[in-house]
């Protein structure tokens, strides 16, 4: 049985949310958990909008709020890829730190052995 377009949108939102929660807390696995159940989701909401027999005022209200929905999820990857590329950077300083230092660390080692100098 499908379900109604308007629970369908709650339970989308409801998704929206549990994403933000666990992305704050770095839950990568409940991220991957939700996004999924968002797809599945949106394929039902997709097949529940063409069969409901909907009025004009009462479509119009539902195409809002997946239009504020589409808005959300558009800001929250907005927000996941800047956190991405934001890593990305952390991670390639870090590892030009970490390059220069061994190299700091080999030229400090062969001159303490070196005895000719």
């Amino acid at each position: 049985m499908i379900r109604r377009p308007v629970d369908l949108i709650i339970a989308l939102e409801r998704e929206c949310l549990d994403v933000d929660k666990a992305v704050a807390q770095r839950r990568w696995d409940a991220c991957e958990v939700s996004w999924r159940a968002q797809r599945l989701l949106t394929h039902e909401l997709d097949i529940a909008m063409r069969e409901a027999k909907l009025e004009d005022a009462e479509k119009a209200s539902l195409f809002k709020r997946i239009a504020r929905l589409t808005r959300y999820r558009d800001g929250q990857l907005k927000r996941l890829r800047a956190f991405n590329e934001a890593c990305a950077t952390r991670l390639a300083t870090m590892g030009r730190f970490r390059s220069f230092s061994k190299n700091i660390d080999n030229e400090r080692r062969s001159s303490l052995l070196d005895v000719s100098s």
